[in-house]
Formats: C-alpha cells, structure tokens, sequence
C-alpha cells in the first residue's frame, strides 16, 4: 500500500461521518492494519488528570487510533527468536499516526499530535495506548500479561492521534476477545489457558487467572518486575546498569572485557536503533489461537 495516498478533494468533505471514514481510509492506505477513533469524553471515567488527551493538546477533541502488526509472519516462524527481536519490528503504526496527524494538520486545519507513548518525566507513559485501543473499540484486554487483542488479527502494535478535530466515536467492542473457546476449554481440562500454560506463575512465571462458569475471565494475575527481566533485558536501564559496572571497575582488562560484551553491545544497539529494547519475549503470543489464523501462509 502506498504510504503517500492521493488525498485531493478530502478537505471537502463536511459530513462527520463521511470525514472519519476517509480519514481511515487514509490511515489504512498508509498502513495500518486497523482505526478506530474515540471522543476525549471516555478517557474522563478512569484516567487519572494529566494522562488524558487534552493534557496533550488543549482543546482535543478525538482520538484516532491505529493499530499495525509489528513482525512479520516470516518472523514468527523462524526457530531463531532473536530474529523477532532485530528484524520483526517497523514500528509502521508510529510511520501512520505521523502521516495522519500531517494530513489533519495540512489538509484539514486542524491542530494533531502523536499521543506520546512514553514517559517524558518519571517512569509512567502520558497516555496508554493500550487503553486508548480499547475506548476506541479495537480490541480488548487479554490474560496474557493484559496485551489487547484484536478480533481479527490478535497482537497489533498502537498508536494515536490527539487532535482538535470533532470525529464521531467508533462503539467499544461488547464482546471480550479473550478467552478464544479453545482456551477455555484448555482451561477447563488443566487448570490453565495455552499463554498462562506458557509462562505460569507456579513455576516462576509472569501469569496466572482464572475463567468463569459463562467462559469469562474472572482473575488475572501478571508480575510486570517478573516479565521485565525476560522481555526487556536490553535498553535505557541494562545500558545505565553496566555503564555504572564499567566505570566503576578498577582492572583495566576487565573493564575492556565489559565494554566489548555482548551484553552491552546489545545495550547499545537496543538504544541506538530501539529494536531489541522492545522485547525479547513472545511466548505467551506464540501460543495464542487469535493471533495465529493471520500468521498461516505458505
């Protein structure tokens, strides 16, 4: 698909309605793999002040989200994991939300930012993306270490657009995505679901949960500290940890056996090209039957 679509004659169109669908339309053209758009009104019920959209930009008024899957199926076969972690990412959905708060701003005189995903002080994101997929209908929250999931493609990577532009809002989804029927009734015959069975929090992994009589989940259980040292060993933090170890460290050889690890190499390229900071960790995703009927090719 083309990451530059011909957009003549959208900035006249009036109708909200009309507007909102060309403007996905547009996201999808550019790459994304879903839109959705949620009115700032539903971040108001759970989200703390300073977290929500008009924190971002004053005046906002809707939120585009976009959703793109990040490695490829090709990626997900391979037997060799550190390939999901170096080649699997793109990160097309950030590539999107650019291109659509552009065309806003360009086209539709309108004020748009990308709705920032990360901490710019201390160490929480301003705005959830994982939330901000669920209020606009895209998917929902999942055992697997609360990843939202998509009805049709399973894991999708999220990103969004705060704008000034009144959009009507897509409905949330009703219908929770997690459990898929063959987790429950994997559940009902061991105890656990595939992705829990995958990293269980008996057996010193990250998950745990429970599933109801009607099919539901009613517990969920996941140590993100746990996670962090299996999925995230690689970026900001282990490159501030062994440059502390490395200056630090008295013995001249030793300390030049550190700098040309492999550890902090991988540190240093995980901040340099933010591809292996990201996660180092899919299990619970490799084995989740929504995710997988996209990935099947030939």
């Amino acid at each position: 698909m083309s990451a530059s679509p011909d957009i003549d004659g959208f900035a006249e169109i009036s109708e909200p309605e009309q507007l909102a669908a060309r403007i996905k339309e547009f996201a999808l053209n550019a790459g994304a793999d879903v839109v959705g758009i949620a009115p700032v009104q539903r971040w108001d019920k759970d989200v703390p002040e300073g977290h929500r959209p008009d924190d971002v930009l004053p005046g906002a008024r809707s939120v585009i989200v976009v959703g793109a899957r990040g490695p490829t199926a090709g990626a997900w076969q391979s037997p060799n994991h550190r390939f999901m972690e170096v080649n699997g990412y793109d990160f097309r959905n950030d590539r999107v939300i650019h291109i659509v708060a552009d065309y806003i701003e360009k086209e539709l005189d309108h004020y748009a930012i990308q709705a920032p995903a990360l901490s710019v002080s201390g160490h929480n994101p301003v705005m959830s993306m994982m939330h901000a997929a669920v209020l606009a209908g895209l998917g929902t929250r999942s055992l697997a270490a609360n990843i939202i999931l998509n009805p049709r493609y399973g894991l999708l990577y999220y990103s969004a657009c705060v704008t000034t532009l009144e959009l009507p809002g897509d409905a949330m989804l009703e219908q929770n995505v997690c459990p898929h029927p063959m987790c429950v009734a994997t559940y009902r015959k061991i105890g656990k679901t595939p992705c829990i069975a995958a990293c269980p929090s008996d057996d010193g992994g990250c998950l745990d949960g429970d599933i109801d009589e009607q099919g539901q989940i009613s517990y969920s259980w996941y140590d993100r500290e746990r996670c962090t040292t299996r999925a995230m060993n690689f970026g900001i933090n282990s490159f501030q940890k062994a440059m502390a170890e490395i200056v630090t460290e008295e013995d001249a050889e030793t300390r030049s056996n550190m700098v040309h690890s492999d550890f902090f190499t991988r540190s240093c390229n995980a901040i340099s090209s933010f591809r292996e900071s990201v996660a180092q960790c899919f299990e619970c995703m490799r084995v989740c039957p929504i995710t997988r009927p996209e990935r099947k090719l030939k």
